[in-house]
């Protein structure tokens, strides 16, 4: 056989085994590795920003004067403005509380027995501003229970100055204790009781009131002016004070 055609009859040959015997490997594509996405980092929220407290103003702040009158201690501001009213009729505590904050002291306190017709007391006292705080207790303990009533508060106050601590201490008509007596006579709004068991008033108010026999009357509370031991000026300033037109109770 010539040269030439063996050399053909091998490479035909070898291409049968190769193909036959499978071990011809043709690789294949390898995929592209995926590129990385870049992250964008999540965005904190951001804190609402806290609001800051809002301080309260103190409605005590702007306290001028204390006016006494039939029902209650007022307390009002420059213009007259009430700010505060305390009750006779109401506990005495919160009012001393109140006092003691706006004159900034304690009060000096003082005992009182009781006799046939007043209850027993203790009296606090500021300088020239008084609370008489009422205890009804032992000849009187049967009133303890009973609602408080102007004849029977739980306390009432005193002016014997025209002042205490910057305060102004005066009465609806603007009187004061220290005023001469006879410019409180000479006012023509004046009421005097002729039996002398209250002083003169011009702040009062009448209750509709039923005595022990079964009869309607009208009773009067006022602010009560008692002059000072010469008769000279007021010496004092009283509320809530019970006014008999008809003999001392």
């Amino acid at each position: 056989m010539p040269r030439r055609n063996r050399s053909r009859l091998g490479v035909v040959v070898l291409v049968s085994v190769v193909l036959l015997s499978g071990c011809a490997v043709i690789p294949a594509a390898s995929e592209p590795e995926p590129s990385a996405t870049p992250t964008t980092p999540a965005l904190e929220p951001t804190p609402e920003p806290t609001p800051s407290p809002t301080a309260t103003a103190d409605p005590l702040a702007s306290v001028a004067m204390f006016v006494a009158r039939p029902t209650a201690l007022e307390l009002r501001d420059a213009s007259g403005e009430l700010v505060v009213s305390l009750e006779y009729l109401d506990d005495v505590g919160p009012a001393i509380a109140t006092v003691e904050r706006l004159l900034g002291a304690e009060a000096e306190t003082e005992e009182y027995q009781a006799s046939n017709h007043y209850p027993a007391a203790t009296l606090h006292r500021w300088g020239a501003f008084e609370i008489l705080e009422r205890r009804y207790v032992d000849g009187w303990a049967r009133f303890s229970e009973e609602e408080r009533t102007l004849g029977k508060p739980a306390f009432g106050v005193t002016f014997t100055g025209p002042e205490e601590s910057g305060f102004d201490l005066t009465t609806e008509q603007g009187v004061h204790a220290g005023a001469e007596w006879a410019d409180l006579m000479a006012m023509p709004e004046v009421q005097t009781n002729p039996n002398g068991c209250n002083g003169p008033y011009l702040d009062f108010i009448g209750k509709d009131v039923t005595w022990p026999d079964g009869t309607a009357h009208v009773q009067k509370y006022a602010v009560d002016f008692r002059p000072s031991d010469d008769r000279n000026s007021i010496g004092r300033v009283t509320a809530p004070v019970p006014v008999y037109e008809d003999g001392c109770a």
